[in-house]
């Protein structure tokens, strides 16, 4: 039944709905996240960069405080307090904690606002037939969202589906219902004007915008495409009317193949709370209290920290213990596998005498070329990071710092270390936090080492629970299982470096680190990368 003009809603839409849309969203894994189809992945809640669900889920719910009536000033920093010792550990300023609390009031509160007010218009739409976009026509402005400042387009145009605010990260703009009579307004104030300057999208413009391409004042065609127009199935997508659509007619929008695909796999994925993807898309409620537990891995190792260190003068490392039975390098070897063509010559045998080390230990099998840099990050001394998708796409090690604690050939062995375990071992995600993965004695053998559990009695407030996470375990022992089988100078010096430093145990001393050292060695073996010789 159409609306009746004398009764539509003119008040703001209640607070109360975008409060429980927000608190609704279940917290899930960056695996389960990426598996659910991306009209759906705005009814969910993840946060990269944070392993603890319910520290995530206490971050949704402060989240939700914002439409209930909490300040911005005081939302934020509630969420710069929790993500603090995630994120900024070793800032004092806590700037990423800063940064990324204001990205996400921005995307999920905003978010929340704007499928309350959607659907709203959407019951509307019959006395608001146009709706309008409007940016905040500021410097922070994106070009894509500044050309469509002010334009106008059928409220039932699909030009809404992948372009309502927020249709990208950290987007401010908004949209706003118009009646006919003001659609027509604007029409005939522009009728004067060339097509690109026109507010009211019709004709050829209009159907140009909803296959993501514009002109802007100058006549230039400029792209407007969404993550989903130009195919990016792990980007970005907020379509307010798939979040509301029932999922039986969602999946008209599918082949039967995909959706068949999704269901299945929906089916059996766990949230933290019990359910599974699939009851919780059919309006099941969460029954009981969340456990406490880790999610599934994240897309990308977090850069190699780097505490402040005292300067010490350099001592002469003990040899490292001998092995207990010999070995040879089968498979793959490695050099040349990282692409240091941008790099120095210097940097670049730096690379090559990095990867000839390790091809004397061991080879690979699936690893691909990947290119090495020079930019693990602000703070940070190495960096290994991979696609949403999952396919590894850079290594970054710090080249030049005032820094005392600089040690080049063992942070970029620790990186490739990250490399080996995300992307060289069998499994999704870093092997190392795979339960029974292929690395999983080895994980078992350094937390009954000394080092870690020196760490593990460290104060909760400091980088504990970073160093105890297993993929940085792993790549630790790495590392130094590079420097012991090889018996380099260089690396044998840089592990001897850490042990003076301020956090000694990241590194072990080596009569702690033998257990690791064989488990690691077995491990390798099993995987066909070394190959066991009399001695």
């Amino acid at each position: 039944m159409p609306a009746d003009p004398d009764n539509f809603l003119l008040e703001p839409v209640p607070n109360d709905e975008a409060v429980a849309w927000l608190k609704d969203k279940p917290v899930v894994s960056r695996k389960v996240f990426d598996a659910i189809v991306p009209e759906l992945r705005g009814r969910a809640f993840l946060i990269t960069g944070i392993e603890d669900a319910n520290v995530a889920a206490e971050v949704r719910d402060i989240i939700a405080g914002l439409p209930a009536g909490e300040s911005w000033e005081s939302s934020k920093a509630q969420l710069v307090d929790k993500l603090g010792p995630w994120l900024s550990s070793d800032d004092p300023d806590q700037k990423s904690a800063k940064a990324r609390a204001e990205l996400l009031l921005r995307t999920h509160g905003f978010q929340a606002y704007q499928v309350a007010q959607h659907r709203v218009m959407r019951e509307q739409q019959d006395v608001f037939p146009y709706w309008q976009y409007l940016s905040l026509d500021d410097e922070k402005v994106r070009p894509a969202h500044a050309a469509l400042n002010e334009k106008i387009a059928p409220a039932d145009s699909p030009f809404w589906l992948d372009h309502s605010p927020p249709w990208q990260w950290g987007c401010r703009c908004r949209k706003v219902p118009l009646l006919q009579e003001e659609a027509d307004e604007y029409q005939a104030e522009d009728a004067s004007k060339p097509p690109e300057r026109q507010r009211v999208l019709q004709g050829p413009a209009l159907k140009l915008a909803e296959q993501g391409r514009m002109y802007d004042p100058q006549g230039r065609q400029l792209s407007i495409a969404s993550d989903r127009q130009k195919g990016n199935t792990n980007g970005f997508v907020f379509d307010p009317d798939a979040l509301t659509l029932p999922i039986s007619q969602l999946k008209d929008r599918y082949d039967p193949t995909t959706w068949a695909e999704f269901e299945q796999s929906m089916q059996t994925a766990q949230l933290d709370d019990g359910r599974t993807v699939w009851s919780w898309l059919h309006g099941a409620k969460a029954t009981g209290k969340r456990p406490a537990r880790k999610a599934a891995p994240l897309p990308a190792s977090p850069p190699a920290a780097a505490p402040p260190v005292t300067p010490v003068a350099p001592a002469k490392p003990a040899a490292p213990a001998a092995a207990t039975s010999g070995t040879t390098p089968t498979g793959t070897p490695l050099v040349g596998k990282l692409d240091a063509a941008k790099l120095t010559k210097s940097e670049k045998a730096r690379v090559s005498n990095t990867l000839a080390l390790i091809d004397q230990v061991h080879g690979d099998g699936p690893l691909e070329d990947l290119p090495v840099g020079h930019r693990p990050g602000r703070g940070s001394l190495g960096a290994f990071t991979h696609y949403r998708g999952g396919k590894a796409a850079r290594i970054d090690y710090l080249k030049t710092s005032k820094r005392a604690n600089l040690h080049r050939e063992l942070t970029l062995a620790h990186e490739i270390g990250h490399w080996i375990d995300h992307t060289g071992a069998p499994g999704d995600g870093m092997t190392s936090e795979i339960a029974g993965g292929a690395f999983a004695a080895v994980i078992k053998a350094a937390k009954d080492t000394d080092a870690v559990k020196a760490i593990t009695a460290m104060d909760p407030s400091s980088m504990r629970s970073y160093y105890l996470r297993p993929r940085e375990i792993f790549a630790r022992a790495y590392a130094q299982f590079i420097s012991e089988e090889t018996g380099d100078s260089v690396l044998v010096e840089q592990v001897a470096k850490i042990r003076k430093e301020n956090v000694p145990e990241r590194q072990w001393e080596s009569p702690d680190f033998q257990p690791v050292r064989s488990e690691m060695r077995k491990a390798f073996v099993k995987l066909g990368w070394m190959q066991e010789v009399a001695p």
